[in-house]
């Protein structure tokens, strides 16, 4: 018999309910801060690393870090949200992260200052990003599984479409913390974001739920789930993220060499450029998804297609008002394509494997990101036209797999849901 306390909530209890306003709102907020985290690290990291003495393929390692860790933290904490409850592991995910960004902050101030230097300052920005990989590896697929299980299959849609503009709206605040705080010092974001980051673990421990799993832990595996659909979505996924991330990890130095900026100016434009792309996203994701009523694999295409503009947009770049606008394009993109396969592969896996399908897609990213920023960075010491071309090479594999692979279409269920109710 299911328990009756308002303060814990059965998973099975909650397919077919709407997600009330503070879980929502809670939930938006802590993906968002996880993902300013992020974002702003690329807007400050490239000259920050080239202060101290970094090179250009040491700055994309310590980025990649996140990628390597999220790899499989992301699939342990989904997994361990089905038997540890949704909130305790997003509580404890954002405390770490918290920790993470403060260490980081602190070893940059280290480096200025001249107290360290050298391989020492790699390696101790490296272990710091490995926390921040653990930390964020927990709250963002915990947060999915918690949206997903609030959800019917007919809204799923809305509810990933809700955390994906929770992401995008942490990739405009990302840069915007960077480009206003940054004229305190290079370091001041990362103590603004760590208080930011611990806000998010006290309305996650007052507002959201307590979740008892129906299931057994061990009765849905990461082996079932990953054949047929999920397993060609995934694939096509993360050859898709992988364009996209490399081309956004040399966009620093690109802007700084491009237009010859110093440091902090650089930063500032970068800012403005990736706040530019995430508002693009939220404008589709909030005002064009609800008015275009086509599949699932139209959105993809769409989306995929407009990124791979934006690349080409992105290298051609005579201005920073041409930058601006590839930025733009390459929001939109995103903001087509990442709704559509998130909720693709959440309606593939069933209600009963939302916590690990949530830790799948975490490592679908996390993969792109550990393969994507060293490799692009190491390409653009080479030759920096190259880290382009290789993202539309592998956004053009991206398109050919997705146009392949059988999707299924939230839109599909919704109308087939509305029939069988009249």
């Amino acid at each position: 018999m299911p328990d009756s306390s308002p303060q814990l909530i059965s998973i099975s209890t909650l397919e077919e309910g709407g997600i009330p306003l503070r879980i929502s709102a809670t939930l938006f907020y802590a993906v968002m801060i996880m993902v300013v985290g992020q974002a702003f690290l690329f807007t400050i990291l490239p000259p920050i690393g080239r202060q101290v003495g970094m090179a250009d393929y040491q700055i994309g390692l310590v980025m990649s870090v996140h990628g390597l860790f999220m790899l499989f933290t992301g699939p342990m904490w989904g997994a361990a949200s089905e038997t540890w409850g949704r909130r305790r592991v997003i509580v404890i995910g954002g405390a770490v992260f918290a920790v993470s960004v403060v260490l980081f902050g602190l070893i940059v101030d280290a480096a200025i200052s001249g107290l360290v230097s050298g391989m020492a300052v790699l390696w101790m920005l490296v272990g710091s990003r490995a926390l921040f990989a653990l930390g964020a590896g927990a709250v963002t697929p915990s947060a999915m599984a918690l949206a997903a299980d609030m959800s019917s299959p007919a809204m799923r849609l809305r509810a990933i479409s809700m955390l994906t503009a929770a992401t995008s709206t942490g990739a405009i605040l990302g840069p915007s913390v960077s480009a206003f705080f940054t004229g305190f010092g290079l370091s001041a974001p990362f103590y603004i974001i760590s208080v930011a980051g611990v806000l998010a673990v006290v309305l996650a421990r007052i507002f959201l739920p307590k979740t008892r799993a129906s299931i057994s832990a061990s009765s849905v595996r990461y082996s079932h789930l990953l054949k047929g659909p999920i397993l060609k979505i995934s694939i096509s996924a993360v050859c898709f993220m992988i364009g996209t991330y490399g081309t956004f990890s040399v966009v620093g130095f690109f802007v700084q060499d491009r237009f010859s900026l110093d440091p902090v100016p650089a930063a500032q434009a970068m800012g403005v450029g990736l706040m530019c792309a995430a508002a693009s996203n939220v404008f589709v994701q909030a005002f064009l998804l609800r008015r275009i009523n086509q599949s699932a694999k139209v959105l993809i295409v769409i989306g995929v297609c407009v990124t791979l503009i934006s690349i080409i947009l992105l290298w051609f770049s005579a201005t920073q008002t041409m930058f601006v606008i590839a930025m733009m394009c390459n929001g939109m993109g995103q903001g087509f394509s990442m709704p559509a396969i998130n909720t693709s592969m959440s309606l593939a896996a069933g209600p009963d494997a939302q916590g690990r399908l949530a830790g799948i897609s975490t490592s679908c990213q996390s993969i792109a990101f550990l393969l994507a920023p060293a490799s692009a960075a190491a390409f653009y010491q080479v030759y920096p036209w190259l880290p382009f071309a290789s993202g539309g090479v592998v956004t053009v594999i991206a398109l050919i797999l997705f146009l392949g692979t059988p999707i299924i279409d939230g839109r599909v269920l919704k109308t087939e849901s509305t029939s069988a109710r009249a």
